[in-house]
């Protein structure tokens, strides 16, 4: 199996989740629902893309990608995922601004960034253009903790 076929079908796994499952369970109405559901067909088309071009190499019998059980990068990915679950556990106690900005910077440099003056500027901008933008000018709550 190549890497376009991998991604389309896991992808495709995704959205069939968020669809049939997150969206109706979590959003009640129609109107909530929909720009969820039209961002969900929306990563359902380079989705599909993916798997047609993953077949079509498949059929070609095109093994550009060698099996190995799990690639170098793969670790990484794997490793981020406890990572995220300590991120959505901080944010009701810490809060979702202070708890972005750290994990942004541990993120960064869990993935290799090496310039410290981006990771820094990340790290600080990220949150305060979401404040600003989302939390301030949408007024969209976002969970509130011990610091902000």
């Amino acid at each position: 199996m190549n890497d376009d076929l991998k991604l389309g079908s896991i992808v495709m796994a995704v959205c069939g989740f968020l669809w049939f499952y997150a969206i109706p369970y979590h959003i009640k109405g129609a109107l909530p629902a929909l720009l969820p559901r039209c961002l969900t067909l929306a990563m359902m088309i380079p989705c599909v893309l993916f798997f047609y071009i993953g077949i079509a190499a498949a059929r070609q019998g095109d093994r550009s990608s060698s099996f190995r059980f799990v690639p170098g990068a793969t670790f990484r990915a794997i490793g981020a995922i406890p990572l995220m679950l300590v991120y959505i556990f901080l944010i009701d106690i810490l809060g979702f601004y202070v708890t972005t900005g750290l994990f942004i910077f541990i993120f960064m440099r869990f993935f290799g960034a090496k310039k410290s003056l981006s990771v820094y500027l990340y790290a600080v901008s990220v949150p305060l253009i979401v404040y600003l933008l989302i939390g301030r000018f949408l007024h969209f709550p976002f969970p509130e903790g011990i610091f902000f």
